[in-house]
């Protein structure tokens, strides 16, 4: 039987790795775009589709619901169409905290009729965290690799020229949208006395009262560098081949895409020691754990990783991340669970 799925959100280089392993399995996936601004359009395709033969939606982040009126209006249309609902897990509650997003999101877990994790850990974890009794269907893979996913064509000393950083050195990079649990605080504390490197914060602001107080400190430290806008995917590698190491002190942390981009340009990562963080990081072949809010901890880690063959330390990352991150066997897992699901 031919598998038909839709796929909400778009634009997103995940889901265009996953939409093309999963049609190399002989999966049709047809994309939706988030309900803010292209609800009743969503709502014409999953009437048009479902008479031909779509049974199953793959949800990833649920940002795509506006309001939690909005997701349990969908929730309905798709029990009364006969549409199976996949959530995949990449963050077990939502980077705001709010009560009230909590507990929308534990009613979406309670709805959906199965889960994808990225980690086993997460399976006990999300029920413990949403405080539910419910045990969905589910399956857990790891989150794919970006290998040859962004551009990756020019050299350390052109990315740092662009970034106005000394070519004498040594580059920390912290990456991704600019909240509260990135740990930026801890980061601060472990790297504020040293000139034998430049922290390098970039990404989307999300946060501002986050963003206000790295401003505070950036006016503090002469080794901090603020790059907070919108970052396109053509410039990713500008920030990746300009660093030497990633370190991503999270305070909270499903799974982080972060790292296997960085995997994917050969940098090998420093983390937290939390949620399904562990098992994407070897500790002492492709990174360093930590643990959570250990200031003295992480500069230790810093120090320690420079003293090692860290280059090294980033080739191993890369081949790991393409063998291990594989979208093949991940897409080989799902189109089963979609089987089991179509079936129940």
């Amino acid at each position: 039987m031919k598998i038909k799925i839709f796929m909400i959100p778009k634009n997103h280089e995940y889901i265009k790795k996953l939409k093309s392993s999963l049609e190399n399995q002989g999966v049709s996936v047809k994309i939706l775009k988030p309900f803010h601004y292209s609800s009743l359009t969503n709502i014409g395709k999953m009437l048009v589709y479902r008479m031909k033969g779509y049974r199953i939606i793959h949800v990833h982040w649920l940002y795509i619901f506006p309001f939690g009126l909005v997701m349990k209006w969908f929730n309905y249309l798709c029990k009364i169409m006969g549409i199976k609902i996949v959530w995949e897990m990449h963050n077990i509650i939502p980077h705001s905290d709010k009560e009230m997003d909590v507990r929308y999101w534990k009613w979406f877990y309670e709805k959906s009729d199965a889960i994808i994790f990225h980690s086993q850990s997460d399976v006990n974890r999300s029920k413990e965290m949403l405080k539910t009794n419910v045990t969905k269907m589910y399956i857990v893979i790891p989150h794919g690799n970006f290998n040859e996913s962004y551009k990756n064509n020019i050299s350390p000393v052109e990315a740092r020229r662009l970034l106005d950083i000394p070519g004498d050195k040594k580059v920390i990079l912290c990456f991704g949208f600019i909240r509260k649990n990135r740990g930026y605080e801890c980061l601060i504390e472990a790297t504020k006395d040293t000139q034998d490197f430049v922290v390098v914060i970039a990404g989307k602001l999300e946060d501002r009262n986050v963003y206000q107080k790295l401003l505070d400190h950036e006016t503090k430290m002469q080794n901090l560098r603020l790059y907070v806008k919108w970052i396109p995917d053509d410039e990713i590698q500008v920030y990746f081949n300009a660093c030497d190491i990633v370190v991503l002190p999270y305070t909270q942390i499903t799974t982080s895409g972060v790292i296997p981009l960085a995997y994917s340009f050969s940098r090998p990562v420093i983390t937290s020691n939390i949620g399904g963080l562990k098992d994407v990081i070897i500790n002492d072949q492709t990174g360093i754990l930590v643990p959570p809010e250990d200031a003295d901890g992480l500069r230790r880690a810093i120090e320690r990783i420079f003293s090692m063959d860290y280059r090294a330390m980033g080739r191993y990352a890369y081949d790991y991340a393409r063998k291990e991150f594989n979208w093949e066997s991940n897409a080989q897992k799902i189109r089963k669970l979609y089987e089991l699901i179509s079936d129940s």
